[in-house]
Parts: structure tokens; sequence; C-alpha cells
């Protein structure tokens, strides 16, 4: 437990150290080259961090008054900044935190010196005399984390889970304490709008009211969501009403726009005049399904399809319909057959919306795209490379944790 308690103390200024010159590069320069490096050590600390931890409730000899601020302290540095998104992007923040964890590293070689150590980061061997283990240090340790470890295990599944959002969806959404938050992003090039509102098919009912009554400017257009089946291929269709009402939200298909539907002749009619009446004409908003058909999806794409439909009318339970589903997808989904599916559902539906959008550019001065959070990374990028720059961005909560549990 020795070498464990060293490492730890030993990692923690590091980091400290690491981190501190890295937030005072930063003020010199754009770039951070210590960055990478940094993460990488921060990592270890924290898989260290836990297993010390874990140690105080088997050596009682571990002070605990030495190590429990300085794990704590390891946890909090990422856990404020997902909690407080401010945070993220505020050096002076940075350079605090960093300055702290180097100035409790400086503390502990002070306590020890004074407690008649040797000087350095290290504990010396006359602290690990006595007994490994006692029942009565265990039993504390166990009761009191009776409380801490259901808290801290939700908190790292959400923490985790907003780690994986954040990366699939390239920021668009959130998970935090309270709920799931959706991201609107707001872009602008040569008096164009372009409002990219990422959508989840089943959330609170003043969240989709909201993203109905986005403002727009001048004349604008939707380019709403929604694969469609003009042959009828599907044989077990499905909506997400169904997992809107288990879940007590509501489905996204009752979200409405007011506005006129059109179709894709009118992308391509010729541009009205300067304040002439008709197509795109200013205060009005278009509404245009900016989707695939079913029709121009793989065998591959169209069998899970129905899967997914099947399993949901034959299980009498959304719950039950997924642990089944997922059964089924464990014994029938190749890799291969997976990169079919996501090709279809994500890839090739995004570069269709991309080609409406070019087309409503030429016609309209704002353009809403709410679609899928799983779509925007792409979205996005093909946003931007149409030079388009960042503006505004907004969330909203789209799921109440608090609601549900209380519900």
């Amino acid at each position: 437990m020795r070498t464990l308690a060293n490492l730890f103390l030993v990692l923690f200024f590091a980091d400290g150290s690491l981190s501190l010159l890295d937030e005072l590069a930063s003020l010199l320069s754009p770039s951070a080259p210590l960055s990478m490096f940094r993460d990488h050590v921060a990592s270890v600390v924290l898989v260290v961090a836990l297993f010390v931890y874990l140690a105080l409730g088997i050596d009682r000899r571990l002070p605990k008054k030495l190590f429990l601020p300085l794990i704590l302290f390891v946890f909090w540095c990422p856990l404020s900044v997902w909690l407080v998104p401010a945070l993220a992007g505020s050096n002076a923040y940075g350079l605090l935190m960093a300055a702290l964890q180097v100035a409790l590293g400086g503390c502990l070689v002070d306590r020890l010196r004074r407690e008649g150590e040797p000087p350095g980061l290290t504990l010396p061997a006359t602290r690990f005399e006595g007994p490994f283990f006692t029942p009565r240090n265990t039993l504390v340790f166990a009761a009191v984390n009776v409380v801490v470890l259901p808290i801290a295990l939700v908190t790292l599944a959400l923490y985790q889970a907003n780690s994986y959002a954040a990366k699939a969806t390239a920021g668009f959404v959130r998970v935090e304490p309270r709920g799931l938050y959706m991201t609107e992003r707001v872009y602008r090039r040569d008096g164009r709008t372009i409002r990219l509102a990422s959508m989840i098919h089943v959330g609170e009912k003043q969240y989709y009211q909201e993203v109905a009554r986005l403002p727009v400017s001048g004349r604008a257009i939707v380019l709403a969501e929604g694969v469609t089946d003009r042959k009828g291929i599907l044989k077990n269709k499905f909506d997400y009403g169904q997992v809107a009402k288990y879940l007590g939200l509501t489905s996204q298909e009752k979200m409405l726009f007011s506005g006129r539907v059109v179709d894709e002749k009118t992308l391509d009619a010729p541009q009205p005049q300067e304040g002439g009446k008709g197509e795109g004409e200013a205060g009005a908003i278009d509404i245009l399904r900016a989707d695939v058909d079913l029709g121009a999806f793989s065998p591959d794409t169209i069998f899970f399809l129905d899967a997914v439909g099947r399993h949901l009318k034959e299980n009498p339970s959304v719950a039950k319909a997924a642990v089944s589903l997922n059964e089924w997808a464990e014994k029938h989904i190749t890799p291969k057959m997976y990169e079919a599916i996501m090709d279809d559902i994500l890839y090739r539906r995004n570069k269709a919306l991309l080609g409406y959008l070019d087309k409503a550019l030429k016609r309209y001065d704002t353009v809403v795209i709410p679609w899928g959070a799983l779509h925007m990374k792409g979205v996005e990028a093909g946003v931007l490379e149409r030079g388009f720059v960042l503006q505004e961005e907004h969330k909203r909560l789209s799921v109440d944790f608090r609601r549900m549990l209380g519900s």
C-alpha cells in the first residue's frame, strides 16, 4: 500500500505542475504543446486515485486526512467543468485549479516536514508500522459508502454519458444532473442564416414547443426530418409514440411548425423577385421534408428497421422490446451490416439534407434544420465547409430527469 500511496502523491504533484506549465504556456501562445501529455497524466491520476480511495477502507495506516482532500480534488476538477460548462473555456479557471493543485502538493510537503518526516512527497516506512487491517476501519468505510457510492456511481454514469454524447454529436447534446439538453447553433454568411436545432425523438412537450417557435427573419424555410415510405416497403412500421408514452414524454411527431408545406419543386422554381409574393415570401415560413425515401435504403437497413417495428409490437413494454431487440441484433447484425445501416440512416440522409440546403440558400434568408442530434456533427461540418460562421448557441432542456423520477 505504501508504494501505491506514494505513487499517487508523486503523480498528483506532477499533474499539477504539468497543468500549471500548460496553462501558463497557453497565455503566451494559442497552441498548448503539453495538453495531450497532460491529459494522459490526468487520466492516470484519476485511476490511481480510485484505487487509493478503495485502499482507505482496507489499510487503516493510510492517513485519511491527508488523502481524502487530494482524492476529492482530483475528481472535482473534471466534474466542475461538466457541471458548469462556462468554466470549460475559462483560462483563468484552469490556471486557478492548476495553481491550487501545486499548492496542495506544497502543503503536503510542509505538513510532513512539520511532523518530523524527511523532506519530500513520499510517506516514510515508519507510517506503515502496525496492524494492516482492522474490522472497525473497514466497517466505518463501508457504512459511509452505502450513501456515497450510489451517488458517485450515478454521477459517474451521467458524466460518461455526457462525454460519449458530446463526442458523437460534436457537443449538440449535453447530459447534466438535471436532464438531457439539446443545443441550437446559429450560423451566418452573406446575409443568410442557418439554425441547426438538434432534436430527440421523445422529449418534453415544452421543448418541442420552443423549437417550433424558433425566431426567423426574412424568407424562411424549415428543412424537416422524416423518411418516407412511398412504396410501403416496411411491413412492421413503428413510431416513437409508444416510447414517449412509456417514459411520460412527448413524441417529436407532435412538434408542429406554423407554415406552408412545400415540395422539392419549390426549390427548383424561379426565384421570386425582391418583395414579390409567392414561395419564400418575407414573413412566411415554408416547410419542406428534406429527407430520403425508404426505397433508397439497402436490404440490410430495411431488415433492421422491420425488426425494430416487430419487437415494439410484440412486447408489452418498451423496456422488454429493447432487451429483445438487443438479443436479436447480437445474433443477426454483423459488423458489415452495421456499417451499411449506419451509412443509410446517418450519412446518406445527411448528404440528401445538404443537397436541399444548397438549393434553399439560393432563395431563402433563413434555413432552419431541426434534425436528430446524431446527424448534427456531419451537418455542421457541411455548414462550415460552405463558409458559414457560428454566431450564437442556445441549449434547451429536452428531458427532465427530476420530473421523470417524480412522476
